[in-house]
């Protein structure tokens, strides 16, 4: 199908222009920087924080104030949202990896190769940054959701900590996720063309960037969603590299391998149907649903080393891997994505 031409970059420079750095620095041996090690930012009395000493070290003091960051975000949306007449917040589009075409390359750009860049940040904090480097006139990031297959933004709602619902917790994404779609089909994807980011991340305290930043110059970003495989039964095997034994942990079954490309695959093609040339993705499964992040690592670089998506289809390429207490998937991915051209 030919892609979608109606897109528009929406300023981000007044609100990037004020952003502070708010993500930690962790090295890929795991050792914290000293900003990562700073007490958590003293508020006014008169702003609530969810992030005061005693509920870093409560989890579930953490989780009911999380619960309550989603109960305001949901509160403060419809006014944010009625300022933004040419947002759709609620709109999603369904894709089936058997209805969804292939790519055809009489549609393809044509760019030079985009060269991959992994980095230590939060999915939001990367397409920002992205969006900045790159400037007006390069259309609209695209971020990976890796989402839940039966719950509408995971359980956000009640204080959870994975990627989707840091997602949710910072922006509009969740009013997309209509509980019609659930439980999701294996080869099942949807494709959210307008996320309006409306808070900064957690660590610097998911405070609301409205009013300070004008609802028009919110970030705005589009969000493929894609429910990797939950639990998946995994094998030790030895390799040798360099001449010495290495242990690996792979997908114990083959068919489960190749269904993960198949979504990294639908991924790719919801992305370049709508004509997105800046991507965000990520480690896809590889915390709670405890994918092998090595296999993740290579399936991506299978996937996008296929002759579909070669040719010039993208102008830059993020994996966004969050590992600040260095549990080994930032340097897992760095070693195998970071600075490949595809």
């Amino acid at each position: 199908m030919p892609p979608d031409s109606n897109f528009r970059q929406w300023t981000l420079d007044a609100w990037i222009s004020r952003r502070s750095p708010s993500r930690p620095v962790t090295s890929t041996s795991g050792q914290a920087s000293r900003a990562e090690q700073r007490p958590p930012r003293q508020l006014p009395s008169s702003h609530y924080s969810p992030y005061a000493t005693d509920r870093r070290t409560d989890p579930y003091r953490r989780g009911a104030a999380l619960a309550a960051v989603a109960q305001e975000t949901l509160a403060v949306l419809p006014n944010i949202l009625a300022q933004l007449p040419h947002i759709d917040a609620t709109r999603s589009e369904r894709h089936y990896y058997t209805s969804l075409a292939p790519l055809d390359a009489i549609y393809c750009p044509r760019r030079s190769p985009a060269r991959i860049r992994v980095v230590n940040d939060d999915t939001f904090n990367a397409a920002i940054d992205l969006a900045a480097a790159k400037g007006s006139g390069t259309g609209r990031v695209a971020v990976l959701n890796m989402a839940s297959h039966v719950s509408p933004g995971g359980g956000w709602l009640k204080g959870a900590r994975a990627q989707e619902e840091a997602l949710c917790y910072r922006s509009s994404l969740a009013l997309s996720l209509h509980r019609r779609y659930f439980p999701w089909k294996q080869r099942m994807g949807l494709y959210t063309r307008d996320v309006v980011i409306i808070r900064s991340d957690q660590d610097s305290g998911h405070h609301l960037l409205t009013p300070h930043t004008p609802p028009a110059n919110l970030p705005i970003v589009s969000v493929l969603s894609i429910a990797a495989l939950k639990l998946p039964p995994l094998a030790d095997i030895v390799k040798t590299v360099r001449g010495h034994p290495v242990a690996r942990t792979v997908f114990a079954k083959a068919s489960d391998r190749e269904l993960t490309k198949l979504k990294m695959r639908l991924c790719l093609r919801m992305a370049a149907h709508r004509r997105h040339r800046l991507l965000v993705l990520g480690a896809l499964g590889c915390g709670a649903f405890q994918n092998p992040p090595r296999e993740i690592a290579r399936c991506w670089l299978e996937v996008l080393k296929e002759p579909e998506f070669q040719g010039g289809w993208w102008e830059e390429i993020w994996f966004a891997v969050f590992d600040k207490r260095g549990e080994g998937n930032l340097e897992i991915f760095e070693e195998i994505l970071d600075g490949v051209s595809v």
